[in-house]
């Protein structure tokens, strides 16, 4: 186990509950606590403990010396076996972490965000995931209000305005887990099974929450994973919470996750995209009631345990509750796709990050830990076959339930339920960052492999064990490419060939010779393999690997594609082109719109749908002609279809410029999609000055402060406003830094975004971050440097 710098958990040997009791004075935003910790041991007792005024620490009525030093309390126990009794003051926290104040309009209600050490900042504790722990939970509040924890109510008592909510007792869990909420809540109530389910969200007029869908979406997958895992459900009620403000998209609290509010509401103006994020983050967060809340990881340097796995089953469980999605598409184009992206980068770390210090934990919330991890998986099923690792899984969950674990624990029962050294492969992916390049060539019949790292800017020799797949003449075969080279015996005439079948590979191919790749393009390409040959040309493209030229010849060969996933691959990767070099993407990206909006204008199917309306917003960024089109449906935007609601927005303010009369529509919105779109609208002007009016009315306390990061990326996807943004960033970084303060979001903002903007002032943007040190600027700067490089590597081409 990596211990924390501070070590407050080196003395303790055992944490078996915490009896917590908090005065919680809504309107003063603060509350007076106890917790009366029952511990053991072997020296003086150190506890995590963050921002509260501790006044008094006693045992059986003594009182004990203790000094606090900010975040360490200190308590002079010697050898020590019971119960601890704290009493304590808090402030209710005005950022997104700890006990928070989360508002909507003219209300709020509070709500804990814990993870990753944030149990600190409300209570005094041993703040570590391997410390599990009973929790019982008392809140003293008014009676106007309800208070939600992770498990049901045991008791209420009424005395004068205020009441006492005391909840049943949770089984043993990681202080992360633990969750709080008070206000007025709507609580409307369904059941799986023995279950209770329940979502909540603030009682206010303006809105309404409609949970149908997302009722719907939980008894689904807590069904699948209730069959899959062989383990039911442990608590006897679940929570959905919808929280107005929140930092990040939900939040696996056991028995009572939590949402953005946009991530539990679907009416007949959802969009297909958004009701598919719905779906997944719900199953992303149940599995998590599993993978996570029964079994936790020993330390954080494991955290891709946790996000991985449930990334993973996320897409298994809603590829079985709606099928007609196709939702491994989707797992490719995002999670794949997207680690690659970062892992291409000298600036990335392995999957099992060694963590020394708590306040490194936040930035390993990324691709890495989620996409990375989650294509590993997949890759390691599709190599030992999918019962024998639904089988390793179970024999996981049932060792390790309540209690923690690691990856090495994972690895062994795959292990033994395969048959196969799943560990040696498993350890030479997580323990090392990076992925492989395989260049394959064809001499004399024989297939000759050799694998080395891929990296956008340069070389390195590393190497893995690969689960290669291969398709060749229509049959699949497998191998194991554990060393630098290898060779392939091949058919005297091959008719086709196709490496990393449906992409399950965690690899990128690049084939040497025309005739070598004459017989890929012979082979009976699914859309999977057809997704991955354009995605690995845009990886080889980045790093130098392929010219402009080459890379829009294979562009062409998609230019009549009728299957979703390429499309909108080629969609993504042309808009990206079209915003870093614009002049030379224009007219490549305009026609391959065009083209897709024809092709797909009669299907009717969720993925054409959602595809439609992706293709027609990007559209009118391309195309002033188009966007008046679409803009002129604005007065009748309630009859137009959900998915193109977006385009409608967009093309009326590419063509009007009318900032009022969005503001005004913005302001009348009743849900966040709405709101949202309407962001996007008032983001998307092509005149610069009022994206900047738009970029400081994010700020100005009218949008949700979980918003303001979309948008800036609303802005940095207008072409048009490259400088405005750079501009108003510079003015408002401490502003943005402060506001996400505790969270990861202020790196994502850089990462993600930046190195697009910075595009052609790559000089000045790393003058400023060598003056302004911030977290997340060295991969936003790498990345700029390939954009930029590539901009004018394409300005130059022929």
């Amino acid at each position: 186990m990596q211990l924390a710098t501070t070590q407050p958990e080196k003395n303790i040997q055992e944490v078996r509950e915490y009896d917590l009791f908090l005065d919680v004075d809504f309107a003063g935003l603060k509350y007076n606590g106890k917790v009366t910790v029952d511990l053991e041991s072997i020296g003086d007792v150190s506890l995590d403990a963050v921002g509260q005024q501790v006044s008094s620490v006693k045992s059986e009525g003594n009182k004990i010396p203790f000094k606090h030093s900010g975040k360490v309390l200190e308590i002079q126990t010697g050898k020590f076996t019971g119960p601890l009794e704290i009493e304590f003051d808090g402030k209710v926290s005005d950022n997104f972490t700890g006990f928070y104040k989360a508002s909507y309009g003219d209300g709020y209600i509070l709500s804990t965000h814990l993870e990753a050490v944030q149990a600190r900042k409300v209570l005094p504790c041993l703040d570590h995931p391997a410390y599990k722990a009973v929790f019982k939970v008392r809140v003293r509040t008014d009676t106007n209000l309800s208070v939600i924890s992770n498990m049901p109510i045991e008791s209420e008592t009424i005395q004068g305005e205020k009441k006492t909510v005391t909840f049943k007792k949770t089984p043993k869990m990681s202080t992360y887990l633990l969750y709080l909420g008070v206000g007025k809540f709507i609580q409307e109530k369904s059941r799986h099974g023995g279950t209770e389910l329940y979502a909540a969200y603030a009682d206010r007029p303006t809105s309404k929450i409609n949970t149908e869908f997302s009722f719907d979406a939980t008894r689904k997958v807590l069904d699948f994973y209730e069959s899959y895992f062989g383990i039911p459900f442990q608590l006897p009620k679940l929570h959905n919470v919808a929280v107005p403000e929140f930092a990040y998209g939900a939040m696996e609290n056991w028995g009572a996750i939590t949402y953005r509010e946009i991530l539990l509401h679907v009416d007949k103006d959802t969009s297909i995209r958004a009701r598919k994020s719905v779906a997944h983050v719900i199953a992303h967060e149940i599995a998590h009631m599993w993978f996570g809340d029964l079994v936790t990881m020993r330390w954080w340097d494991d955290l891709w345990l946790n996000e991985s796995f449930a990334t993973f089953m996320d897409f298994k469980s809603t590829d079985r509750a709606y099928p007609e999605w196709k939702v491994w598409q989707d797992f490719v184009r995002t999670s794949t796709s997207g680690a690659m992206g970062r892992d291409a980068l000298t600036n990335t770390h392995p999957i099992m990050a060694k963590v020394h210090d708590p306040e490194e934990i936040e930035e390993l919330f990324d691709e890495i830990s989620y996409g990375k991890g989650a294509s590993i998986l997949r890759m390691i099923e599709a190599y030992i076959g999918s019962e024998n690792f639904k089988k390793g899984v179970v024999q996981y969950l049932q060792k390790f339930r309540y209690s923690n674990a690691s990856g090495h624990d994972l690895w062994s029962s795959l292990q033994e339920a395969s048959g196969t050294d799943v560990s040696r492969i498993m350890e030479g992916w997580i323990s090392q960052e990076g992925f492989p390049v395989i260049k394959a060539s064809l001499v004399d019949g024989r297939l000759t492999l050799e694998q080395e790292r891929f990296l956008t800017g340069g070389t390195s020799k590393q190497t893995w064990p690969i689960p290669i797949t291969m398709s060749v003449d229509g049959k699949t075969q497998s191998l194991l490419l554990d060393k630098k080279r290898a060779e392939v015996n091949l058919p005297t005439t091959p008719r086709s060939l196709k490496l990393n079948v449906n992409q399950t590979g965690f690899y990128v191919v690049q084939y040497d010779g025309k005739e070598l790749l004459d017989l890929v393009w012979k082979s009976r390409l699914s859309p999977l393999d057809r997704w991955g040959l354009i995605s690995d040309a845009k990886a080889f493209l980045l790093s130098g690997r392929t010219s402009f030229k080459e890379y829009i010849k294979l562009v062409e060969k998609y230019q009549n594609e009728e299957e979703y996933l390429p499309v909108v691959e080629v969609s993504d990767q042309l808009s990206f082109l079209y915003l870093i070099a614009p002049s030379r993407l224009i007219e490549t990206s305009r026609k391959f719109h065009d083209a897709g909006l024809r092709i797909f204008e009669n299907k009717k199917d969720d993925n054409s749908t959602t595809l439609k309306g992706i293709i027609a917003a990007r559209l009118t960024l391309l195309d002033d002609a188009y966007a008046k089109k679409a803009g002129s449906k604005l007065n009748d935007l309630a009859n137009v279809e959900p998915d193109m609601k977006r385009s409608v927005v967009m093309g009326y303010a590419r063509s009007s410029n009318d900032y009022d009369g969005l503001i005004s529509r913005y302001t009348k919105s009743t849900t966040d999609e709405e709101r949202l779109r309407y962001l996007e609208g008032l983001a998307s002007f092509n005149n610069p000055e009022l994206v900047a009016k738009t970029l400081d009315f994010a700020l100005s306390g009218k949008v949700k402060r979980q918003d303001v990061r979309n948008v800036i990326l609303y802005a940095t996807a207008n072409p048009d406003a490259r400088t405005a943004v750079w501009q108003w960033f510079k003015k408002n970084m401490a502003k943005l830094e402060e506001m996400y303060s505790g969270t990861a979001q202020f790196s994502i903002i850089l990462r993600e975004y930046f190195s697009i903007v910075g595009v052609g002032r790559a000089s000045e943007v790393e003058k400023f971050f060598s003056e302004h040190k911030v977290t997340g600027a060295d991969i936003a700067l790498e990345r700029l440097r390939i954009y930029d490089k590539l901009a004018k590597n394409i300005a130059a081409a022929p």
